[in-house]
């Protein structure tokens, strides 16, 4: 797992070291021992404590800087961004700024993280994971993917019940016995919190999609005559992105061409029921390409030929009068 001499530290410039701390520090159990770098306006210090590992950054810095954490098992990360911005390089969804948090599965690829420069403090938590099919089957959201050497959760703000853990893990001071024991059970909560979280995302995202996909559909059968109909157009009209759009048609095992063409067809079955156009005719107006491709599409859906539609309406149409 971590250790002081697995982060490396990479700056712009020359920062003198000191041995005595600054007031204001984070984490209270931490030592004399602990820190990594210790000057009068910057404070980098790491403790591995059992199965976890603790890591305060904090102070002013005048450039853009970045430092590499290694482990040497899978590990579970949870990163909290009190102040300034940083982001895991490599990963686009990974940059936390003010308030922020978020959680990563890391096995043994070495991560570098990029910190803003100015005022900076945010803290890292390194769990240990020995099994990790037993954490997802107690937190679903945690699923890790083996075939990713580092995965990147979603980011969510650091909220009052998530401070509120925090501030305990804060106010722990170092002790021989129950250190350990008590760091273990608040992360254990920030776990469940941060489970909690994406959960509720989720559910949000879900219903968020729910409503983009019925939009769609709505301006699908409000347009489906146009001739220039398609996912960029139908994107644009709704103010979401084409990979958006294609995604939440993918996860109800459509896609949007899909849906153009079946409301298409459905509306060739009622001209052919309602009207005496030509089969030509409502595959032109319907804008299928030739009359052939409307035939073969029909087939595809109704198992019949437009034709046999329209004699077997009519015949039904015909059996009714009668009765």
């Amino acid at each position: 797992m971590l250790i002081n001499k697995s982060i490396n530290l990479k700056y712009p410039y020359h920062l003198a070291q000191r041995h005595t701390a600054p007031k204001g520090l984070y984490f209270n159990f931490l030592t004399a021992e602990d820190p990594i770098l210790c000057t009068k306006d910057q404070y980098i210090a790491s403790k591995k404590i059992g199965s976890h590992t603790f890591l305060e950054i904090a102070g002013t810095f005048e450039e853009d800087w970045n430092f590499n954490i290694c482990n040497s098992q899978t590990a579970l990360w949870l990163a909290f961004q009190f102040h300034g911005s940083s982001s895991i390089k490599g990963f686009n969804q990974s940059t936390l700024v003010h308030q922020q948090y978020l959680g990563y599965f890391n096995t043994d690829q070495e991560i570098s993280y990029q910190i803003k420069a100015g005022k900076v403090a945010m803290i890292l938590i390194g769990v240990e994971i020995e099994d990790s099919s037993s954490l997802a089957l107690e937190w679903n959201t945690l699923q890790l993917d083996r075939l990713q050497v580092t995965q990147v959760l979603a980011t969510e703000k650091i909220g009052y019940r998530i401070r509120k853990v925090l501030d305990l893990i804060q106010q722990t001071k170092s002790s021989a016995y129950s250190l350990s024991v008590r760091l273990q059970f608040y992360t254990s909560n920030i776990i469940e919190l941060y489970h909690r979280d994406l959960t509720e995302q989720r559910k949000s995202a879900q219903q968020e999609d729910i409503s983009l996909l019925h939009r769609a559909k709505a301006y699908i059968y409000a347009h489906y005559m146009d001739e220039g109909i398609n996912i960029q157009c139908i994107a644009a009209a709704l103010l979401t992105s084409e990979r958006t759009l294609y995604r939440v048609f993918k996860d109800n095992g459509l896609t949007v061409n899909s849906a153009i063409q079946a409301i298409r067809i459905y509306k060739g079955r009622e001209m052919l029921r309602t009207s005496n156009d030509s089969v030509d005719m409502i595959a032109f107006r319907l804008q299928f390409s030739t009359a052939k491709y409307f035939i073969k599409t029909y087939i595809h859906y109704f198992g019949h030929t437009p034709v046999v539609e329209r004699k077997l309406h009519n015949a039904k149409y015909n059996f009714d009068d009668e009765d």
